[in-house]
């Protein structure tokens, strides 16, 4: 009796205890979960590139296999811009072109280990085991264009449309308008042709941002164009050409990017 008296004793003690570990196993798993959703932790950041031939570095998020985004970051792609020009037509259309070079070193992970879906990613299945992916590379959003004038009223600028820029005969960065994926230890180059104000005007000075999709980019790359000298910049305003004159400019700094058969390997552009 002594025994049956001292079990029934214990048994709401164990179920009590039982019960708190389950309590706390649920709340522990919660937060992690929790964290898993979180914005990435590492310093959000841009690095200016100025030189032409002196590429940065852009890094995107890292995961642990808990979910955490507490680590520095891995290195994605070193990115090069060269030989900007102002292209203006006789209808004084005009646009900008510069040559943009990415030199892929790294890939990132979709998603944080416990299988959460981000809304900015491929939101694979997870039981894919913290597969590392390739960014998508689109002109849209991969890229983004603001002015930096005051009060300048053409708002922000456009990579050009794909099918009409395809037609000037020159290899162009963004080769497909639906994006692409460069593998680790690609080397990718092109022209890189932007608009503001439909085609109308150009600001004094807008900075380029390059941040690649399905991928958490914690340094992205700022390319700084002066357009116009207004004496606020430390850069060069760059050369203006005459529409005409846009394939002897890309013979002379990159003759590489001529498409053969193309209207300036022809000698019709």
């Amino acid at each position: 009796m002594a025994g049956m008296t001292r079990l029934r004793r214990l048994l709401p003690r164990t179920t009590f205890f039982l019960a708190g570990i389950a309590l706390a196993a649920l709340i522990a798993n919660g937060f992690l979960w929790y964290g898993a959703g979180q914005a990435p932790l590492p310093p959000l950041k841009a690095v200016q590139h100025h030189t032409c031939g002196e590429p940065v570095m852009l890094r995107a998020e890292d995961y642990t296999r808990w979910g955490s985004t507490r680590t520095q970051g891995l290195d994605l792609a070193l990115l090069d811009f060269c030989d900007s020009v102002r292209v203006v037509s006789s209808a004084n259309e005009q646009e900008v072109w510069f040559w943009l070079q990415a030199k892929v070193v790294g890939q990132v992970f979709p998603y944080a280990g416990w299988g959460y879906p981000w809304q900015d990613v491929e939101t694979p299945f997870p039981g894919d085991n913290l597969e590392p992916r390739n960014p998508w590379w689109a002109p849209l959003p991969s890229l983004h264009a603001i002015s930096n004038q005051l009060g300048y009223p053409g708002g922000d600028g456009y990579v050009c449309p794909f099918k009409e820029t395809n037609t000037r005969g020159l290899n162009l960065f963004f080769y497909r308008e639906e994006g692409f994926q460069l593998p680790v230890g690609t080397t990718h180059s092109g022209w890189v042709c932007i608009y503001f104000d439909n085609w109308k005007s150009l600001p004094d000075a807008f900075t380029v941002s390059i941040q690649p999709d399905l991928a958490r980019i914690t340094q992205w790359v700022d390319k700084l164009f002066v357009v116009r000298d207004q004496g606020l910049y430390d850069e060069p305003a760059m050369t203006m050409i005459p529409y005409d004159s846009l394939c002897d400019f890309a013979r002379r700094t990159h003759p590489d990017t001529i498409r053969p058969g193309g209207v300036c390997d022809t000698g019709q552009g």
